[in-house]
């Protein structure tokens, strides 16, 4: 038996997800370990090779893909505990870190603090060398000012060091060699170029992402090596596959290479797994255009400690190269995902005006919610959905763990509703009612803000806390269809065994419109797809597995933001190509800003090429037919309870049915509670829930009242 495996790491739980070739799924959820994130992978891999009987060796010999997403890379930067790193620079250029693209993140707050540097400015060296913007040498590089470069890092016990010279996306030969100094120097210190990392124009850009690679190498490679160790320990056949920011998996090797790459990884898979549940059946990967849609969605993912969004227009998702981490511009293009503290760890306060607030602190996995009576006193998400009846004290985890409804109600009622004057009802009715009204705002700030109207888009709902929330957010945005994916509560780790493995490649060429010729570009483009091929086919895929696409970062002349635009695939380019790109652009241009200057020349910086090796399709079992919807949902009911409906304003008695025995085509009509062993869904009076094809849930959202 083969098995596909996905593995995402989040601050709360770490999410297992096992496919056997017959598309049998198991899904698994383990505390996450944040002082050893191995830690957990290795108990969650012990338990779940138990529950199917088998041994952690045996599982792992039996994996054709194993691939794994991780906020190590993250979490190093947000808690500053890496480096320290050195960077050696173009001499006279050391701080183009400091000068940044001359912006504030904040340009209006007079109060604003300059963000920290990841690299002090006493390990920011230039060394005499020049090369202009056609790759010409100018200077040659001082190997000896190198040597001396590296024996100052040595004694500031630096544990990486990155490379950025001017315009060496032209001509990388002074950074080759520099490494190679600085690596025969400091054979023990890890050394990244610019031009490996970000080989694109715009400096700061370039150098912090290259800077930021440094900084989380030692901590990334580390974690990768004991990783890799383990599960070579284990049998593990294939090389494992890492989750990349631009929602494709790679191999260790790309990633040490370019380590930022890691950076936001896990919430990136979010839309391989929609994807794949939207597409014409459910058996099979696909784009996300089937009868479901018209590929127009957005999925939420609501965890223990966040709450991701990413918007995805005719089943490809929002990408862009403008995303920071504390303030620091990664460079990479990445899966443009929102990320808010409105998890269900997230900590409900009353702030200094007296007004409920939640979030963006979190309970964590340790000690987690009041309920999980690990020694949590603050009331969290969790505690108020335990309060209103939403989550069974019994059922958590699938009965793995019973929860403490006494702490949940002692922890909203001294910490928020004592406070505001309200019964513990009522106060655990306002943490609700904030927490979806943050969500909401980070719904709105990826489409409403942009001028795209949500009401035109499925919610797609992911994480284990999604579900108790989903419908009330699709109401509050006048939404009217969730999808509930069966894996949702697993939701990242899922899309992390049906995404495909991505690598990019870019070409500088800049050029106008009005004067370029397009042929230049077919040999470069040539020789790029054929590195890329050889690549992909060096990792086992075959030619009919292999997908290539380009694509152009292009704006007017004069502007200082780009527009990547897909362009045909031709071997050769003619001047009708040309026509045609500079069409799209102006097309895009006006959809996107509202107008277009079809007069003024097109200049084109990077030409993009992206190179996939699709993964293997994933089987779905197909599941017993329901006769009667109605009949057979009535059938999965096992009880009620109480729970609380701001509808009702109170209290009243709800029908809970169990995921497990729901037939396909089987409807259940809200109120209702649906519990599955990882997740619970909160269907709102007048929602109707339908059971589609391989357990998908699909809730058509009644209007609101």
């Amino acid at each position: 038996m083969g098995y596909r495996v996905g593995i995402d790491i989040g601050g709360t739980f770490t999410d297992f997800v096992i496919i056997d070739d017959e598309g049998q799924v198991t899904l698994w959820k383990e505390d996450s370990t944040p002082d050893d994130p191995k830690a957990a992978i290795e108990k969650g891999l012990t338990d779940v090779a138990a529950n199917l009987g088998t041994s952690v060796a045996e599982l792992l010999g039996s994996t054709e893909a194993f691939v794994h997403g991780s906020t190590i890379a993250t979490n190093t930067l947000i808690q500053r505990n890496g480096g320290p790193v050195g960077l050696l620079c173009t001499d006279g250029f050391r701080d183009v870190l400091l000068f940044r693209d001359g912006y504030k993140p904040e340009r209006f707050n007079v109060h604003l603090e300059r963000p920290e540097d990841f690299v002090d400015r006493y390990l920011r060296i230039g060394v005499p060398e020049r090369i202009n913007v056609d790759g010409d040498v100018l200077t040659e590089l001082d190997e000896d000012a190198v040597r001396a470069a590296a024996a100052r890092f040595r004694e500031a016990g630096v544990k990486a060091v990155a490379v950025s010279f001017l315009w060496s996306v032209v001509n990388g030969d002074h950074e080759d060699r520099a490494a190679a100094i600085l690596r025969e120097e400091l054979p023990d210190v890890g050394v990244l170029c610019s031009k490996d990392v970000l080989r694109e124009i715009r400096e700061w850009e370039r150098t912090s992402a290259t800077v930021l690679s440094a900084y989380v190498l030692p901590k990334i490679g580390d974690y990768l090596r004991r990783l890799e160790d383990f599960l070579g320990e284990q049998s593990l056949q294939h090389p494992a596959q890492y989750m990349q920011i631009n929602g494709g998996c790679s191999t260790v090797e790309e990633i040490m290479m370019r380590p930022v790459n890691t950076l936001g990884s896990g919430p990136a898979a979010a839309p391989a797994a929609a994807a794949f549940h939207l597409a014409e059946s459910a058996g099979s990967n696909g784009n996300g255009a089937g009868p479901l849609g018209d590929g127009n969605v957005i999925t939420v993912d609501m965890g223990g400690t966040s709450f991701d969004v990413c918007l995805i227009r005719e089943g490809r998702p929002a990408m862009s190269r403008s995303i920071q981490v504390e303030f620091q511009p990664i460079g990479v293009s990445g899966v443009e995902v929102q990320s808010i503290g409105a998890g269900g760890g997230s900590i409900a306060w009353i702030d200094a005006g007296g007004a409920l607030r939640v979030g963006p602190q979190s309970a964590g996995a340790k000690p987690g919610p009041a309920c999980y009576g690990a020694g949590g006193e603050e009331p969290t998400v969790t505690d108020a959905n335990v309060v209103l009846g939403y989550l069974s004290p019994e059922a958590f985890l699938g009965g793995r763990r019973t929860l403490r409804d006494d702490l949940s109600e002692q922890a909203v009622a001294s910490r928020v509703s004592d406070k505001l004057g309200l019964d513990v009802l009522q106060g655990a009715a306002g943490i609700i009612e904030v927490v979806n009204a943050n969500m909401v705002g980070g719904v709105r700030s990826v489409s409403v803000e942009r001028g795209i109207d949500p009401r035109g888009f499925m919610l797609v709902c992911g994480g284990g806390a999604g579900g108790m929330h989903a419908a009330r957010l699709a109401r509050m945005l006048g939404m009217g269809r969730v999808m509930v994916p069966p894996e949702a509560s697993t939701f990242c780790a899922f899309g992390m065994t049906v995404t495909d493995v991505r690598h990019d490649y870019t070409l500088s060429h800049h050029a106008l419109s009005s004067s370029m010729d397009i042929s230049e570009l077919d040999g470069p483009f040539a020789e790029l797809e054929a590195t890329a091929r050889e690549r992909l086919r060096g990792d086992g895929f075959s030619d009919e597995q292999i997908r290539l696409e380009r694509s152009v970062d292009a704006r007017y002349r004069n502007q200082i933001h780009e527009l990547t635009i897909p362009i045909p695939s031709a071997g050769e380019y003619s001047q009708d190509d040309l026509a045609a790109i500079v069409k799209t652009f102006h097309d895009e241009h006006d959809s996107q800003f509202t107008y277009k200057l079809e007069d003024v020349p097109v200049e084109f910086l990077h030409w993009r090429l992206a190179a996939f090796a699709d993964s293997p399709r994933v089987p779905r079992p197909g599941g017993e037919v329901a006769d009667d919807p109605d009949a057979a949902g009535e059938a999965a009911k096992i009880g009620e309870r109480p729970a609380y409906f701001p509808e009702f304003g109170e209290k009243v008695a709800t029908p809970v049915y169990s995921t497990p025995k729901l037939l396909t085509g089987a409807k259940v009509t809200g109120q209702a509670i649906i519990e599955s062993p990882t997740t619970t869904l909160v269907i709102n009076p007048g929602d109707v829930l339908e059971v589609l094809e391989g357990g998908r849930l699909l809730i058509t959202v009644a209007e609101s009242a």
